[in-house]
């Protein structure tokens, strides 16, 4: 199955969950919305939490991996909340509707490779301490994205985009 097979099932899959929540969303039922062979699905996709955890790690690749030659790290990080905003009603039923795939380390993972990034432009890549900043830090911003999902009284993207970067910004002053 081609990349854009995928992307396609994907999308389908991600307004289907938008739609009538994980819980609610069926290999076959997204395979006629594709207008493909349930077979298909199976060829590339063991399940409907493989093809979760597909769809998560793209999303973040997108925004993160393949902007770091590109984009200033603190924009990647407007990006990521922004896109999270975005596709909120997604995020919440994923979050709040299954736990076969652990979404929060799924998305910390991604802004792991973005902080190494960040602190090898830093020249902190030999601290083990570095390392240490890296892991709790990505777990608090992931955290604080995930909740701001089901806040009732939620800030924008972008204050807590920002929140995140004045944080980042002050553990690495020197």
């Amino acid at each position: 199955m081609s990349k854009q097979t995928k992307q396609k099932i994907a999308q389908i899959f991600k307004q289907q969950v938008e739609q009538k929540g994980f819980e609610h969303v069926s290999v076959a039922q997204l395979m006629h919305q594709a207008q493909m062979r349930r077979q298909s699905f199976y060829d590339h996709f063991e399940d409907k939490y493989d093809l979760l955890t597909w769809t998560l790690k793209t999303m973040m690749q997108d925004d993160i991996e393949n902007n770091l030659d590109y984009l200033p790290w603190q924009e990647i990080i407007t990006l990521v909340f922004f896109d999270i905003q975005e596709n909120a009603n997604f995020y919440r039923s994923i979050l709040q509707s299954q736990t076969e795939v652990d979404v929060v380390k799924e998305l910390a993972w991604h802004f792991q490779v973005l902080l190494l990034h960040v602190l090898k432009q830093k020249g902190f890549v030999k601290e083990a301490k570095a390392y240490d900043l890296i892991e709790t830090y990505s777990l608090g911003l992931t955290y604080t994205m995930t909740n701001a999902l089901f806040s009732p009284s939620a800030k924008e993207y972008d204050e807590l985009a920002q929140k995140v970067i004045n944080a980042l910004e002050f553990a690495l002053r020197t």
